[in-house]
């Protein structure tokens, strides 16, 4: 069994090579893609790939609290987020838990498809309104949304340019709702 440090987006193998475990999803083209922070765990045995997340410790989150995590999964009306950290009382705060945004949380307009808001592997920053063990998310502010993301085409970095997601290596144009903190800009 292999061990290696890896980031949301990076690819572990194929489908045909491995099964995805823990962590770990199949992208539109067969490559199985970390979608946490952490060590790959490669079981060459039986034939399985997963991530065990780098953050470990727990910690109650409130209403109010903003947070930061990555999807790992979504339909058309829901994306479940791995929160791997907390911002409260002016600390940020390793913690574990899971978080889910409903569509009716990501908009004050309609929004016909949570897959024009984030997608598998984005990393967003949101606020908890409500729940306990899973966690009620809203990213319907300006400061909230996706603050890092991936290319839907080719994986590739995506960069904020004159108001959109342009990808680094493909330049293909990608829908989401961006945080006005989004982590890559074009430097003009």
């Amino acid at each position: 069994m292999s061990s290696e440090k890896v980031a949301p987006g990076d690819i572990l193998g194929v489908i045909e090579e491995f099964l995805p475990g823990s962590g770990v999803y199949e992208d539109e083209k067969g490559y199985l893609r970390s979608c946490v922070l952490g060590s790959a765990l490669i079981d060459r045995y039986k034939k399985t790939a997963s991530v065990k997340p780098a953050v470990n410790k727990y910690l109650t989150l409130k209403s109010g609290d903003i947070v930061e995590g990555i999807v790992e999964y979504m339909n058309e009306d829901l994306a479940f987020v791995r929160i791997y950290w907390v911002e409260n009382r002016r600390a940020v705060k390793p913690v574990n838990a899971v978080g889910v945004i409903h569509i009716s949380q990501v908009s004050q307009t309609y929004v016909e498809s949570m897959y024009d808001i984030v997608r598998l592997s984005d990393v967003v920053r949101a606020k908890v309104v409500g729940g306990k063990g899973v966690y009620q998310l809203s990213i319907k502010e300006p400061h909230l949304g996706v603050v890092y993301a991936r290319c839907n085409y080719c994986g590739g970095e995506l960069l904020y340019e004159n108001g959109r997601l342009v990808c680094s290596l493909c330049g293909q144009v990608n829908k989401r709702k961006v945080a006005s903190t989004y982590i890559l800009t074009k430097v003009q």
